[in-house]
């Protein structure tokens, strides 16, 4: 962990951190030895001589502690953003299945609370240093002056950090159990939303959600009081334990040594000054456990990202008409965590510049998977995807799925049109009215006026992006199944012609057979499998 977070820390403040560290830490035990000093010289050798040093010393004290702080939360900050932005570039190469095969909630929590969990440590770790350097020389001293002194001090020590090790074990297991349901709240506010309508609509549905809803929050309450008990435990124990030093110095030590009040006041000193870097160091054991347990989270995910972040993605400028895609022997397989892995294939398929390819088949039987399989969306187990006759490597997909605009069943439209910057007004003017959403909603500058719209206009409102991002091919995926009858024939009988007049390629799958007519194929498919028909059947169809 100590590795993760020094590699993804900002290479300028690294080692500025760890010189301010050594001032603060080394100022504060110079404070300590000026104030033992003065402690034990004549009242004017400590006001000319020792003051003026103790003023100095408080000064850098001071100044070495805030500079310290500051630039500690700019390196913690950066590691958030840092860690935040590799895991979501990261994110961004992998196929949908991987987000389908993932619960959400769990990815919401390790990009949210996890990465500040362990930003937080680097701030913890940082701010620990002075603190390690501090008792790093103040304890020798404590043995210098009293070595009974010193023993009953390192005794006290080790055992306030058993007992926090024990109490910690024993919150490890809660801890993960919270952390579990947070993770189950945080998956039920997403259904929340969702599935808002459906539950607004059914009382009873609404009122069972809200028990279901309302025990994991009272679980999660009764294991957090468990957790905060067990933790007032050890915070009461080292409490006492502190009390008991203080005990010892006064009352232990001068019996068992001849200790004069000099000594002791000055042992006291030096425990004062020690007692508040050593419980900042221990009292720091459950945010290190809680930190691991956060960190092991980020490297599985990491872990499970490394193979899509090592591929390379070529890019490029303007992409070019294709003459044919042509995918041979495929074979594919579509996981989720919700559903039963589906397979597809083999198959052969070859597409054309040109084309308007529907496909056909009931729900279930492959379209989707075959769409996915298409746009470079999910690679297939078997098989190769050829462009221009080429076989394509990873490193080629970038450049192929720019040949792709997509509208799936499932779809989202951002508010930001983002990749479309400074597209020119008229255009976004006239990919709208092609929609029939004039006065409806508008694209404006970099963002769109409104999106909160009826399931068929947010459809052709995706349908407006992909027109303004004017790419060779266009997926659609039951694009008119929430469209209304005139809609429909305005998609069938104009849009497509309009499409193919304008050198594009057109990709639809349907449920319904009364637009066959107005494509060049028909694919048909059935558990998997899909088989070919002609355009005469077609017409004869129609």
């Amino acid at each position: 962990m100590l590795r993760f977070l020094w590699l993804h820390a900002p290479q300028r403040l690294k080692y500025v951190v760890f010189a301010l560290a050594l001032t603060a830490g080394l100022s504060r035990d110079f404070v300590m030895l000026v104030v033992n000093k003065a402690a034990a010289a004549p009242i004017d050798q400590t006001i000319s001589h020792w003051l003026p040093l103790f003023v100095l010393t408080f000064v850098v004290v001071i100044g070495s502690s805030f500079a310290y702080q500051v630039i500690t939360t700019a390196a913690t900050t950066y590691v958030v953003n840092s860690v935040r932005l590799k895991l979501i570039g990261g994110l961004l190469k992998v196929q949908p299945s991987f987000l389908d095969r993932h619960e959400h909630g769990s990815l919401y929590h390790i990009l949210t609370t996890d990465v500040s969990t362990v930003a937080g440590f680097t701030n913890t770790l940082l701010g620990l240093l002075p603190s390690f350097i501090f008792l790093a020389i103040a304890i020798p001293q404590l043995f210098y002056y009293s070595f009974v002194a010193g023993f009953f001090v390192i005794l006290v020590m080790v055992g306030g950090t058993l007992a926090y090790h024990v109490q910690q074990r024993a919150m490890a297991t809660l801890n993960a159990d919270a952390r579990a349901l947070e993770v189950a709240y945080f998956e039920r506010v997403s259904e929340l939303f969702k599935g808002f309508r459906e539950l607004r609509l059914h009382y009873p549905r609404r009122q069972s959600f809200k028990g279901d809803l309302s025990r994991v929050l009272e679980t999660l309450r009764q294991l957090l009081i468990r957790v905060n008990r067990i933790y007032e435990t050890g915070e009461s124990s080292f409490q006492a334990l502190k009390f008991l030093l203080f005990a010892g110095i006064v009352f232990l030590v001068p019996y068992l040594v001849k200790t004069d009040s000099v000594i002791t006041f000055q042992i006291l000193t030096l425990v004062l000054f020690s007692l508040m870097p050593f419980e900042q160091i221990v009292t720091s054991y459950p945010s290190v456990i809680g930190t691991l347990v956060s960190y092991l989270r980020i490297a599985d995910l990491a872990r499970a990202l490394e193979p899509f972040e090592q591929v390379v993605e070529r890019t490029i400028d303007k992409v070019p008409p294709f003459r044919q895609i042509a995918l041979r022997g495929i074979e594919a397989k579509y996981d989720s965590r919700e559903t039963s892995s589906f397979e597809l294939g083999p198959f052969d398929f070859e597409l054309r510049q040109g084309e308007v390819v529907f496909l056909v088949g009931n729900n279930g039987s492959g379209k989707t998977t075959f769409m996915n399989v298409l746009a470079g969306l999910l690679d297939p187990v078997r098989g190769t995807i050829e462009l221009d006759g080429k076989p394509l490597t990873p490193e080629d997909m970038n450049i192929y799925r720019s040949q792709f605009s997509a509208i799936f069943t499932s779809f989202h439209v951002f508010r930001q049109i983002y990749g479309l910057e400074g597209v020119e007004q008229a255009e976004a003017d006239a990919a709208i009215d092609k929609v029939h959403l004039s006065g409806i909603t508008s694209i404006a500058g970099d963002s769109i006026s409104r999106i909160d719209l009826s399931a068929g206009q947010r459809r052709r409102l995706a349908l407006a992006i992909a027109l303004l991002e004017d790419r060779n091919i266009l997926v659609l995926d039951e694009f008119v199944a929430d469209q209304d009858p005139e809609k429909r024939e305005y998609f069938f009988r104009t849009l497509i012609p309009w499409l193919r007049e304008r050198g594009k390629t057109v990709v639809v799958s349907t449920h319904d057979l009364t637009w066959l007519p107005y494509c060049d194929r028909v694919i048909i498919f059935e558990n998997g499998k899909l088989t070919e028909r002609v355009a005469d059947m077609a017409d004869a169809a129609g």
